[in-house]
């Protein structure tokens, strides 16, 4: 039996020559350029903590932070709502089910290139369909992506956002709901429960803990959210840095200005972010998901 052992060893040797040149090799020299000054052409030089202190002293990245945090707290909680609504939605006995559930999802898998710029024409102040439809009464025109203030800009692409990625949510929650007992719907729906009750304190509970993945899926994708920002505000070249997102400006230090100390500096910096908040939300699950 042993001498056969070695086939193992050699059959899982590809696997672990990759996971270790592409994986664990970039995730420790990660941390190591975040101590280092590298321009990627010269040998890094080591500057202990100054990438580090320098972070909470320069303005961009704190512009950069407050922008994705607004983003993640748009963009969360809208989406896994709207997601819930709709797969509740498609989960009732309607026609064109099925023709509904492909509209749905087929932003997922538009490519950000094309749906960015679709949206840019639609928002767009002089001749796009937003301000055409509210010109009609009288309202408008609305500056969304090009609007003085911040929080206008991040806003809107946050449920720009919403459209691209509500159709995995949608999913998730549709396959949860269709697991629970048409029995135990019925029953209730006979001793007079309405549909909000049926909603509410049947089927949400049941999926809590599809909810619950898709909020902390959602939460990952909100930090990580990079393409929407590069094609909607034609980043990183002319975006103010009152709009810049973390990713936009680790991505300009990385790959423009070629400081590759502070962007990896940055990247732990949001790493440690995301599992703050995930643990957040991680102590909050017992309080209202349920397993059982």
């Amino acid at each position: 039996m042993h001498k056969y052992n070695h086939w193992g060893y050699i059959l899982t040797l590809p696997f672990v020559i990759g996971f270790i040149i592409f994986s664990a090799y970039p995730f420790l020299y990660s941390i190591y350029l975040t101590f280092t000054t590298w321009d990627m052409f010269n040998p890094p030089k080591w500057v202990g903590l100054k990438n580090w202190s320098n972070l909470f002293h320069e303005y961009p990245f704190w512009y950069s932070l407050r922008n994705l945090l607004y983003f993640a707290l748009l963009f969360v909680p809208l989406q896994t709502f709207g997601a819930l609504v709709v797969a509740y939605m498609l989960n009732q006995s309607i026609r064109a089910k099925g023709l509904f559930r492909v509209l749905y999802f087929l932003p997922v898998v538009t490519p950000w290139i094309a749906g960015g710029l679709l949206w840019k024409w639609i928002l767009d102040s002089n001749f796009g369909l937003v301000n055409l439809f509210l010109g009609y009464v009288g309202l408008g025109p609305f500056k969304l992506l090009d609007h003085p203030n911040w929080w206008v800009v991040i806003g809107t692409i946050a449920v720009v956002n919403v459209w691209k990625g509500i159709g995995s949510s949608m999913v998730i929650l549709l396959a949860g709901m269709q697991n629970i007992s048409k029995e135990m719907l019925e029953a209730a729906a006979i001793d007079g429960a309405g549909r909000w009750t049926l909603f509410s304190r049947i089927t949400v509970p049941l999926v809590s803990p599809m909810v619950f993945m898709v909020l902390i899926l959602s939460s990952i994708s909100a930090f990580h959210a990079f393409d929407v920002f590069l094609v909607m505000l034609e980043a990183p070249n002319i975006v103010k840095d009152q709009l810049l997102t973390t990713n936009i400006l680790i991505y300009r230090d990385a790959f423009l200005t070629f400081k590759m100390g502070s962007a990896s500096a940055m990247s732990w910096m949001l790493f440690l972010i995301i599992l703050a908040f995930t643990m957040v939300q991680k102590k909050f699950e017992k309080r209202w998901v349920h397993y059982e």
